[in-house]
């Protein structure tokens, strides 16, 4: 019928399509028996209407006028079916798509974190175990300077962890941030103690000054019982012994020096911190700009929302205000159908017209009506997709904040193991500084011993030389009178005199290898010196301590001369004299050399 075209003509449905794909096949199946639902009632109306307009032209106007009123009560009814059975619920009118193009959204729902999205936090267990380990590592004596930052660490993951279990966030970024810190702590914890490193050197010197303390009563007990050969083979060996001494005290250098090595690396520990410090403000930059345009799309979508809700209040007061103008249409249509029948024989075509206004007003009513149903469709869509991407908008929010109150919990981490390990780098570097002065103080004490040894046994060589060459003069004086009288003892007197030559040279190449050696060990105490005069510690030259033992040694021994030999007292004298005259310039080169230090 015409009626039936003309609904099949108005009735032009999109299929339904899902907010976030293609449809499926159920949707359509519903879609098309509801519009199937929708199409039936809407031809029933206008047949109805139809029927009507033919009852206009018939010549049974009383038949017709009853007829007519049953047709308006049904048509009445069927009318409120159309208006109350109407439904456009299962089509497509608004998506998540829609809503961004409308609202000028930024965030699309793939920047968007989901409920159904889990947290990522192995990384964050792992550097909890790997903070569990340290507290197990084998120094211990380490691990007492780092306790409180190791706990404070467990602590403030653990606290990371909790937040992260209560959210979407995926920590592998976050987690890679104190890597290099732990792995500069756990170094640090590996760096030698230096005491332990000294204690087996500290026992060889131990060892070494017992067996120079029992050298020096054997040589003592020689001395008193005369034995010449055996002391002198007692100061060769409390040299040799010395020597291994200097050389004992001197590897503690070598070895403050491994370990300040090993503490060097972390000299730059404020770079890993300032690096993990861009790292961070690099992450909460990103979710702060995150969580700004996720506030601005929430704001633009509050906005949609009171916007659609005025305009829905609108609509529905129009809406009413059309049908309560179309109720009062057709009351009107009635009363004046009902005049028409009074004049029905004059008024028979105004009749027809009106039946025909009737049917064109029932036909815009249910388009109407469809436009209505539609509308409230595409706004209760609206409203559902709304509130699904507000959800995911508020939920973005959320994790953003709990991302960077997560990323300022590892910079409080990050800090406090940095400052850990600044705290225990000063630290060492000031027991090394510490340690180097005692052992220079060390080295000292071992020099001067080892100096003032050997300086007694060149002395000793060198008394030893003047006597040899005493010796050969006066045999050269008994080989000159033999040779002079022929006697028989000329030859004994040159053999006595080669064999004093041979112990001579032997004597010199001694002495030449002892003064060898106090020149290198002069040389190899010269860093000391210069370490223990830049501490400002005062102290005796051990060279001038041999200088004044050995000036002291030949005054007692011209004090012994003068006593054997009062012949020589003029000699002895004059002998005398030079040494006051040595002495007074060794004190006035002193008092010189003091004044220059204090000047400078």
């Amino acid at each position: 019928s015409k009626a039936t075209v003309s609904v099949l003509n108005c009735l032009h449905i999109p299929p339904h399509t899902s907010t976030m794909g293609e449809p499926s096949d159920v949707t359509l199946e519903a879609a098309r028996k509801q519009k199937i639902h929708n199409l039936k009632l809407k031809t029933a109306c206008l047949e109805n209407e139809e029927y009507v307009q033919e009852l206009h032209v018939s010549d049974w106007s009383e038949n017709q006028k009853a007829k007519l009123a049953s047709a308006h009560e049904k048509g009445h009814q069927l009318l409120a079916a159309v208006e109350s059975g109407t439904k456009w619920n299962l089509t497509a009118a608004y998506d998540i798509q829609k809503l961004m193009r409308v609202c000028g959204l930024e965030m699309s729902v793939r920047e968007l974190y989901k409920p159904e999205d889990k947290p990522q936090f192995m990384d964050i267990l792992s550097l909890k175990r790997v903070l569990q380990d340290m507290k197990q590592h084998r120094n211990k004596t380490r691990i007492v300077s780092f306790t409180g930052t190791i706990d404070n660490g467990l602590t403030k993951l653990e606290k990371v962890e909790e937040e992260l279990r209560r959210s979407q966030l995926d920590s592998t970024e976050l987690a890679q941030v104190p890597v290099s810190v732990l792995k500069n702590l756990e170094d640090c914890m590996n760096v030698t103690v230096i005491q332990t490193a000294l204690m087996g050197n500290e026992e060889q010197i131990k060892a070494q000054s017992v067996s120079i303390e029992k050298c020096k009563e054997i040589r003592n007990v020689a001395l008193a019982d005369g034995e010449m050969s055996i002391a002198e083979e007692q100061f060769y060996i409390k040299a040799q012994l010395l020597e291994r001494l200097v050389e004992l005290v001197r590897d503690k250098f070598r070895i403050i020096g491994q370990t300040d090595d090993e503490n060097k690396m972390f000299a730059k520990i404020h770079e890993v911190q300032k690096k993990a410090y861009q790292e961070t403000s690099a992450m909460k930059d990103g979710k702060r700009r995150l969580k700004q345009r996720c506030e601005n799309d929430l704001k633009h979508v509050h906005d949609a929302i009171q916007k659609a809700d005025l305009e829905d209040a609108e609509s529905m007061k129009r809406f009413a205000a059309q049908k309560d103008k179309s109720e009062k249409f057709l009351k009107e249509n009635l009363d004046k159908q009902d005049e028409c029948w009074r004049k029905i024989q004059d008024l028979e075509r105004q009749l027809q017209k009106l039946g025909t206004e009737r049917f064109e007003e029932v036909k815009r009513r249910i388009e109407e009506n469809d436009r209505e149903e539609k509308r409230k469709v595409e706004y209760q869509q609206f409203l559902d997709v709304v509130s699904q991407h507000k959800k995911l908008l508020e939920l973005t929010v959320y994790n953003c904040e709990l991302a960077v109150r997560a990323t300022g919990i590892i910079e409080e981490l990050v800090a406090e193991g940095c400052a850990a390990i600044k705290a225990r780098y000063d630290t060492t570097n000031k027991e090394l500084a510490d340690l180097r002065l005692n052992i220079h103080k060390e080295h000292l004490e071992a020099f001067r011993r080892l100096y003032k040894t050997l300086g007694q046994i060149v002395y000793k060589k060198e008394k030893k030389l003047e006597e040899i060459d005493r010796n050969i003069r006066a045999t050269h004086i008994q080989l000159e009178f033999s040779i002079e009288t022929f006697d028989p003892n000329a030859k004994k007197h040159s053999d006595q005199k080669k064999e004093l030559y041979r112990e001579r040279a032997s004597v010199e190449e001694e002495l030449d290898m002892l003064k060898d050696k106090m020149a290198q060990s002069l040389s190899m105490f010269a860093p000391s010196e210069d370490a223990l005069l830049k501490a400002g510690i005062e102290f005796t030259h051990p060279a001038e301590e041999l200088e004044d033992n050995n000036l002291n040694r030949r005054s007692k021994m011209v004090e012994y001369r003068a006593h054997l030999a009062k012949q020589e007292e003029v000699k002895i004298a004059a002998e005398r004299e030079e040494l006051k005259r040595v002495k007074q310039l060794q004190s006035n080169s002193q008092r010189g050399q003091a004044i220059t230090d204090g000047t400078s």
